[in-house]
């Protein structure tokens, strides 16, 4: 046990001094890139060895310590390009529940919680590091609060399986989809690791994803962990075992590859033009006079357009401080509509940061604040939106992003939470957060329809198919992808996006302010992707359509289904504890 106390000591002081390293190598510079991951890695995987080398760690104890740091890290590398390994993610975890509870008496809940949260801690660090080089705080308080969620359905199996044993995998895939749709549409919503958004760096094996949506692929992972995890812990290397598994993998990757290459996409042929300026978001964006950026976006859109591009875009928040009430006096729309006049059959969607002034008597939204510089408007909130400029016509549809990211756009139950606005306004945050609008909505110029989409919300199935349900023929994300530096979050942010045109069989246009932009066909074959960190303008034609799919129709059935399954699962479990409350009285 001494050797075990010292082999933990010393690993401990490696992680530890990893993570110093990468800490001084932060503090000096100005962008992180990697070191966040060391930084973040190293001090938790230090902490934790370090406490265990302490406690006299034996051989059992380290033998469950690497079941749970394996299932962390397959599950992190799941999420940067190698998807396939999702389908082991989970073993580990699985094969240590059931070394716990194979004696006599069944581990403790918050043993079997401890191994889980360490496990699910390193799948977050792992997979969403990057998210740290936009903040490191807040960054951290998502990792912490983020897996301590995702042990809540890892218990409830546990605690069910040991009322009934022979339902406990069935309740763990319903209660895991369950907690993966409630992350979907609650204020504290970060779906990012929905186990489905995994396999986006293969879509060819997920064209199944337009009748289930990313919950389809999420109980295709869950189910192949399982019947991996039950052969390794039962030993039964029978043909029979092996078949099972083989099916089921075999079978939706073979439906996939059918229907991608039997798939025939038809729509109308659009031309549209693409802006990628590359303005970094910290040192130039936010900073550089707008009438510079103008002239360069001026500059490419005319690089980008022909005498037959119908639409032109630009990213998220390229120009600022546009007010929802002078749009005919602002002079970044008027430079907008000059542009167009050289294009007369031309439409520009654009994303912008307007300000909405509440007059006199008008109700005010939860993103209200007050002017504190004085005079009218007395209230105002800020918007991160979209806007329309066609050169045919004088309206000007606005729509205002409404899937906010939580801690940055919006901050959760503010309301019950009132004694955090120190911290958050001390963070360069505001409690007020930015307005959105309940409704989604499609911005039509002639017959053509898109789905305006701003950044985040691109990762939304079900919720992006309000769009699609409104009449959308094609999909125009506008991000900007460069608060994380040159790491995997804009390729996964892109990667997730993708799947919105195999759900809808709707084709995407991309516009980032640095990132990727490019076009999507309704298979998710990307097309014409820019560089990171290059300026681009980038020319195009996408087949807008009026596909009707099983998943557009359906929504996030699965999810409601796991739903349903999930109150059965508590209500049984709740009458088996009863009765043995019961029996004890007796």
């Amino acid at each position: 046990m001494k050797i075990h106390s010292v082999l933990t000591g010393f690993l401990a002081i490696l992680c530890l001094s990893v993570a110093v390293y990468a800490g001084y190598q932060m503090a000096h510079r100005p962008f992180w890139g990697s070191y966040p991951l060391f930084f973040l890695m190293g001090s938790w995987m230090g902490i934790l060895l370090l406490v265990m080398s302490l406690r006299t760690p034996n051989t059992n104890s380290l033998n469950l310590l690497i079941l749970s740091v394996g299932s962390g890290l397959l599950l992190a590398a799941g999420f940067v390009y190698n998807s396939p390994l999702l389908f082991l993610g989970f073993v580990p975890m699985l094969v240590l529940q059931s070394k716990l509870d194979s004696g006599a008496q069944p581990a403790k809940y918050r043993v079997h919680w401890w191994y889980a949260y360490n496990a699910f801690m390193i799948w977050n660090i792992g997979a969403t590091w990057w998210v740290s080089n936009a903040s490191l705080i807040p960054a951290i308080t998502a990792f912490v609060i983020n897996s301590f969620f995702m042990t809540v359905p890892w218990i409830g199996m546990i605690r069910f399986g040991r009322c009934y044993p022979k339902l406990k995998y069935f309740s763990f895939i319903a209660f895991w989809i369950c907690f993966e749709w409630i992350h979907q549409t609650w204020d504290l919503s970060w779906p990012w690791l929905t186990l489905g958004n995994g396999l986006a760096f293969i879509p060819k094996m997920i064209q199944w994803y337009d009748i289930t949506g990313t919950f389809g692929g999420s109980i295709w992972i869950l189910l192949v962990n399982i019947i991996i995890a039950l052969i390794l812990i039962s030993k039964k290397y029978s043909f029979q075992n092996f078949s099972l598994l083989f099916l089921i993998i075999s079978i939706p990757a073979a439906y996939s590859i059918y229907k991608y290459n039997h798939i025939q996409l038809k729509g109308n042929p659009v031309e549209v033009g693409i802006v990628q300026p590359n303005y970094d978001p910290f040192l130039e964006k936010f900073d550089i006079d707008p009438r510079i950026q103008m002239i360069k976006f001026e500059k490419l859109s005319r690089a980008a357009c022909t005498p037959n591009t119908s639409y032109l875009i630009w990213p998220e928040t390229s120009f600022e401080n546009i007010q929802t009430d002078q749009f005919n006096s602002d002079w970044k729309i008027q430079r907008m509509k000059d542009l167009l006049q050289s294009f007369p059959n031309l439409c520009l969607v654009t994303g912008v940061m307007t300000i909405k002034p509440f007059h006199s008597g008008e109700e005010l939204s939860d993103a209200a604040r007050e002017n504190k510089q004085g005079g009218e408007p007395k209230f105002y909130e800020i918007q991160n939106s979209a806007i329309q400029i066609c050169s045919n016509s004088s309206d000007i549809p606005i729509y205002v992003k409404s899937k906010l990211v939580p801690g940055v756009e919006t901050f959760p139950y503010r309301h019950l939470l009132p004694f955090l606005k120190p911290i958050v306004e001390m963070l360069d945050g505001s409690v007020y957060g930015f307005g959105r609008q309940k409704q989604r909505s499609v911005f039509q110029s002639g017959l053509h329809k898109i789905a305006p989409v701003i950044c985040y919300e691109s990762i939304y199935g079900n919720y992006l198919g309000d769009y699609i349900r409104k009449g959308a023929q094609a999909i125009f994300i506008m991000t900007n992808d460069g608060w994380w530096d040159d790491t995997p979050g804009y390729r996964q942010h892109l990667a997730f996006g993708v799947l919105r045109s195999i759900e809808f069989r709707r084709p995407i246009a991309r516009a980032a302010n640095t990132g990727i932009s490019c076009y999507v066909d309704a298979k998710g074959n990307i097309s014409n992707a820019t560089q990171y960190g290059k300026e681009a303008a980038l020319t195009g034609t996408i087949l807008f359509s009026n596909e009707t799919t099983t998943y557009l129709l359906t929504g996030d059935l699965l999810g409601y289904i796991c739903i349903y399954l999930s109150i059965a699962f508590v209500i049984m479990g709740i009458i088996i504890f009863l009765k043995a409350r019961l029996s004890k009285n007796r």
